[in-house]
């Protein structure tokens, strides 16, 4: 199952080198944008584990990414995209 999986990231590497498009883009990595410290999105999320006002932990490829802060709320959500707003105090990912 690992083999497959490393077939694939690599297949991916070269398809971003062959096409000249960044390898954010053609990879299943979470993309993370912070506007500040008021508002962070995220791309390529697994699944809500935690939501409370304080803490924000998802599932992600590179493990759990757990979002601190105060008055933390989700404005948008689809599938694989979630915009979090609030007063952001730490990020960090837990392996």
């Amino acid at each position: 199952m690992k083999v497959k999986k490393k077939n694939q990231e690599a297949f991916r590497e070269q398809l971003s080198k062959l096409f000249e498009v960044p390898p954010e883009v053609m990879s299943d990595f979470p993309k993370i944008a912070l506007t500040g410290n008021k508002e962070m999105s995220i791309e390529n999320f697994n699944n809500l584990i935690e939501y409370t006002t304080q803490k924000i932990r998802m599932s992600t490829k590179c493990g759990i990414l757990t979002i601190d802060g105060i008055e933390l709320e989700v404005s948008k959500m689809t599938a694989d995209y979630i915009t979090i707003k609030g007063t952001i105090i730490q990020v960090g990912f837990i392996l």
